[in-house]
């Protein structure tokens, strides 16, 4: 998995960069703070603005042939990056199917 330190260091990070740190951030941040009541009412409605402004560029990746073809065919990560993440099996599916489609 990439670091936001070794994004920052690529002049253009390509999408098999960004992608996992996306995850890593609405993971760590988005996913887990957003529910937590210990944090202040506005630090909550940050973090819940910041969640739908991720989920809405996380959602054009989704649209995008070009991704899916390069986390299938990525050596390191291939269908594995998936499983680890608990993707739904039609979501794997239709993964390996745009991959599939690309070079028939």
């Amino acid at each position: 998995m990439c670091t936001s330190t070794s994004i920052s260091s690529l002049h253009s990070p390509n999408i098999l960069a960004v992608i996992p740190v996306m995850d890593a951030i609405d993971e760590a941040f988005a996913s887990r703070m957003v529910d937590n009541h210990k944090l202040c009412a506005p630090l909550r409605h940050a973090l819940t603005i910041g969640k739908k402004t991720l989920n809405k560029y996380y959602a054009l990746t989704d649209n995008s042939d070009i991704y899916h073809i390069a986390m299938v065919l990525h050596p390191s990560l291939k269908l594995s990056y998936f499983n680890h993440l608990n993707w739904p099996e039609g979501w794997i599916d239709d993964a390996m199917n745009v991959t599939r489609n690309a070079w028939t």
